[in-house]
């Protein structure tokens, strides 16, 4: 006897729906319940914890990727259309730079700070003929390009490069040895193999339509950088941290009266609609598998003393091209957790016994402790608690955790190298730090600091990044999936509803929580 179709079995039964979704790719778990008290198998709700990635490699398309990269275009040209309350300077056009928080324009000694502060890193690394994709109002270029040989600056957006060569135009001097092209990130034909020895993509790969938009990116990159070069990836936001960071802005946004139900609502909404690329720190560790070329990789939070977005959720990455091996280090780490140091007992330690070098691992980051805090407290407290009462919880809490660039400043003051470390890519944003003492002709040749690494899926650098547009993403899916009940379910078994969510949540006995899932008039799709 042939086996009955799933139509068939249980016409009535909401299993046979659950069973059905379960075979379907795009799905990675699926609860279906009936609201109200009819069990007729009419009105039911299945809700789906949808798999993004196949969303993203059935739905995306090179047409739609195209779009996005044009929408961040025409915004960028908006930006430069924006009166000023004083005209900029010549080499600081910051418009367009605006607050997550406040949504206004961000402070100018914060933006001035934050170019400094990444042109140190980038002379650091001896940059002589140097490739920008993206480079913007010349934040960086108008401060580099002069101590280089050849300079090109690319761009997609030709009223920001118009306005860049007015500012060149403002200041005088010879920029004979600059090149601005208006072209996207991805369209580096004309260059020949091997032939910059530093690529930088700063602030940018965040508006890139998609993980593998940026890695084909970086394949043409690596292509034109010289053995011993870099590729100098900053500013980027960290995936790691996106849940801190969508509490933290919502915590500074909301009214009083706000309840910690709606907050949470606020927060779940936040991280759903995200537009911009996030990556994970293990995703430019994921590359170094991916690309031979790639032979070792930095990665660290940004320096600044300024408390804002950019200090506290950011992060620059190195890629080093054919380098040269060096020696390998690997220090004896030291366990902040167990040892709780503050900035006065390291300072205290490396003054009296003046160690060559000194390793902590898993410093707790205070920037980030309030936020992870108020990420702890949203998923217990009581869902009608109001945001006034929260907040003023949180500024009495003590917090023992040290600010990543006290360390620096230490390790200045004492004169030691200070290398951290966000590698290890840890969701609460804690760090690993080494302080080494060298000559400084042997700064250049330091050994090769060998830090702590999550475990690496290396096949998939997807998995460490965000989905751009992913709810435009889930609602294909879902017409997709209705449209797969249809067809295999008779009418009267298929569901009525269908409901993205990110998890399904279950009860202490392992049960369904029914009381926990969304209605499907606030599906997260």
């Amino acid at each position: 006897m042939e086996p009955d179709s799933p139509a068939q079995m249980h016409r009535s039964n909401p299993v046979t729906v659950a069973t059905l979704l379960q075979t379907h790719p795009g799905v990675r778990a699926v609860a279906v319940i009936f609201p109200g008290k009819d069990k007729s198998g009419k009105g039911a709700v299945a809700y789906v914890v949808p798999d993004d990635e196949y969303a993203q490699r059935t739905f995306a398309d090179t047409e739609e990727e195209r779009k996005r990269v044009q929408r961040w275009r025409k915004a960028f040209d908006l930006s430069q259309l924006v009166r000023a309350t004083e005209p900029p300077a010549p080499d600081f056009n910051i418009a367009g730079w605006n607050s997550s928080y406040t949504r206004q324009p961000i402070p100018t000694e914060h933006m001035r700070e934050w170019v400094e502060l990444t042109v140190q890193e980038l002379r650091a690394l001896r940059p002589r003929e140097v490739l920008e994709i993206g480079c913007g109002t010349g934040l960086l270029l108008l401060r580099l390009a002069g101590e280089c040989v050849r300079y090109v600056g690319a761009d997609v957006s030709p009223a920001v490069l118009n306005k860049l060569r007015k500012q060149m135009e403002e200041m005088g001097g010879d920029w004979s040895n600059v090149t601005l092209l208006e072209r996207a990130a991805d369209n580096l034909e004309g260059f020949a193999e091997k032939s910059f020895d530093t690529v930088i993509l700063n602030s940018v790969v965040k508006y890139f339509p998609s993980a593998s938009y940026l890695i084909g990116v970086l394949e043409g990159a690596l292509r034109l950088v010289k053995p011993g070069g870099r590729i100098f990836i900053g500013d980027v936001r960290n995936l790691a941290l996106i849940e801190p960071y969508a509490v933290s802005i919502e915590v500074y946004q909301a009214q009083p009266a706000t309840s910690l139900n709606d907050l949470r609502e606020r927060v779940r909404r936040r991280i759903l609609f995200e537009d911009q690329l996030l990556l994970s720190p293990t995703f430019f560790l994921a590359l170094r598998a991916r690309f031979r070329r790639i032979t070792g990789v930095e990665v660290h939070p940004r320096r600044g003393r300024f408390d804002n977005e950019m200090t506290r959720f950011r992060y620059n990455a190195i890629l080093n091209v054919e380098e040269e091996p060096t020696a390998s280090l690997e220090p004896l780490f030291l366990d902040w957790v167990a040892q709780r140091f503050t900035v006065d007992s390291i300072a205290g330690l490396l003054r009296s016994t003046m160690p060559e070098m000194l390793a902590i691992k898993d410093v707790a980051n205070a920037r980030l402790e309030r936020d992870l805090e108020a990420l702890a407290r949203l998923a217990i407290g009581e869902p009608a608690e109001a945001i006034g009462e929260f907040r003023e919880s949180l500024a009495r809490q003590q917090y023992e955790g040290i600010n990543p660039q006290e360390l620096w400043t230490l390790g200045d003051e004492l004169g030691y190298e200070v290398a951290i470390s966000w590698a290890a890519s840890e969701p609460d944003g804690s760090y690993h730090v080494v302080f080494r003492r060298m000559p400084a002709k042997e700064q250049m040749r330091a050994a090769a600091i060998r830090w702590p690494q999550p475990q690496i899926d290396a096949g998939t650098c997807q998995h460490y990044a965000s989905i751009p547009g992913r709810v435009a993403l889930r609602d294909q899916l879902v017409k997709q999936l209705l449209d797969y009940c249809q067809q295999n379910l008779a009418k009267d078994v298929a569901p009525a509803a269908l409901v993205m969510v990110d998890a399904i949540p279950t009860t202490e006995e392992g049960n369904i929580d029914v009381e926990k899932l969304p209605p499907p008039g606030i599906a997260s799709s």
